[in-house]
């Protein structure tokens, strides 16, 4: 009898080599509460033609790259606030997710394609490697032990779990490491699942660009008129569904980023919708000015009305109307300090600030900014390195 259980026991899918087979699911998380349903379909890592692209990573207009965590004597930044801040940020140590156990794969679970077996190792060792990756690649992550299971937000907006489990039977020598798209698409985040596939197996991922400057030439590759693409993106927010708001939102992210329609464009755009009554204007300062809703905000509408702002700041130089600037800045400095809750928002904010520095009150900012890059360097590394840039800033004025 024993022999026969042990023959019709389900076995886990095969592995070729360390990589998982392609099989997608659309179902749960087992014992999971979320609602969202997972979304298969990403990139076969059996294909040895795939090859990842690179990222952009955090904005930087400002030409100086140097870290104000090291003691360069050549750097514009103050002494002094240089010296306050080395040694600040020295006591702070980089969050690492130390997990001590994982879950066994459960039967009959179908795996993503998006994962990987390696062998001979321990959830603690996996998932050190894996918040590493996540915090270089400045992916928002809070991690769930209960559960081994990291819920992480890309810059991009796209929402993905990061789960962890200990295999069975002939696979019990090793951990499964298994990524979950939820919602949000971005050609960038293929590059982002191989990074942290590679990473969980010891691999060296492929480093991202840090160049974002403005380009010299004004070249457009996309024209629109202000007036009408505005107004359509108007229609589209005033719809009642998440869907068309959320299209909205994605159109004019777009339209105000010279690297997808062109610096000509971007910024005419992004003239046209800080002008007074503009309708498309209004309502993205109401995402961002307006308290939250105790209804949540699953497309993530108001990040992305941030990262509007900030694209638009960007390419106006931070000239907006004084009354815009007088209530941005409250609601700025807020998200930076609670960045240790939400890195993701407070890297925005700080990509927001550097175009608003020496315009306006900048009470309390360096304050911001220092507590800002302490939470950076713990775990999300686009967020320190633009505090820095704005920490630079102040300190050559």
């Amino acid at each position: 009898m024993s022999e026969n259980k042990d023959s019709n026991e389900a076995k886990p899918p095969p592995f070729s080599g360390n990589v998982m087979p392609a099989n997608i699911s659309f179902s749960m998380d087992d014992g999971d509460d979320e609602v969202t349903r997972r979304i298969g379909g990403a990139p076969s890592f059996l294909n040895p033609s795939f090859t990842s692209t690179t990222i952009a990573p955090p904005s930087f207009t400002s030409p100086m790259t140097q870290s104000v965590f090291s003691s360069n004597p050549d750097s514009s930044f103050s002494t002094a606030v240089r010296k306050e801040i080395t040694q600040t940020a020295s006591h702070e140590q980089i969050f690492r997710w130390n997990l001590h156990e994982a879950p066994t794969l459960p039967e009959f679970h179908p795996l993503e394609r998006t994962a990987v077996f390696v062998p001979h190792s321990s959830p603690s060792k996996v998932s050190v490697r894996i918040s590493n990756v996540l915090r270089e690649r400045s992916v928002e992550a809070k991690y769930d032990d209960e559960k081994a299971k990291a819920s992480c937000v890309t810059n991009n907006g796209v929402d993905f779990r990061v789960r962890l489990y200990r295999g069975r039977n002939q696979y019990n020598h090793g951990i499964i490491v298994e990524i979950q798209r939820r919602f949000g698409t971005s050609i960038n985040f293929y590059s982002d699942t191989q990074a942290i596939l590679d990473a969980a197996e010891g691999k060296t991922p492929k480093s991202q660009p840090i160049d974002d400057s403005l380009p010299k030439a004004e070249e457009d590759d996309f024209k629109a008129k202000p007036s009408s693409s505005l107004k359509m993106v108007s229609k589209m927010l005033s719809h009642t569904g998440y869907d068309a708001q959320y299209l909205a939102m994605q159109t004019l992210t777009s339209l105000t980023d010279h690297k997808k329609v062109g610096l000509k464009t971007a910024r005419s755009i992004a003239k046209e919708l800080i002008l007074p009554g503009n309708d498309a204007g209004a309502k993205i300062a109401a995402m961002i000015l307006d308290p939250p809703q105790k209804k949540e905000d699953p497309f993530g509408l108001r990040a992305m009305a941030m990262a509007v702002l900030s694209n638009v700041l960007k390419m106006v130089s931070g000239d907006i109307p004084d009354h815009l600037r007088f209530d941005l800045l409250p609601v700025l400095n807020e998200k930076l300090r609670n960045a240790d809750n939400n890195p993701r928002m407070a890297h925005i904010a700080a990509k927001c600030f550097e175009h608003l520095i020496g315009n306006g009150d900048n009470e309390g900012l360096m304050e911001a900014l220092e507590a800002a890059a302490r939470v950076g360097n713990a775990k999300h590394a686009g967020l320190m390195r633009q505090a820095e840039v704005c920490l630079q800033k102040i300190g050559s004025r």
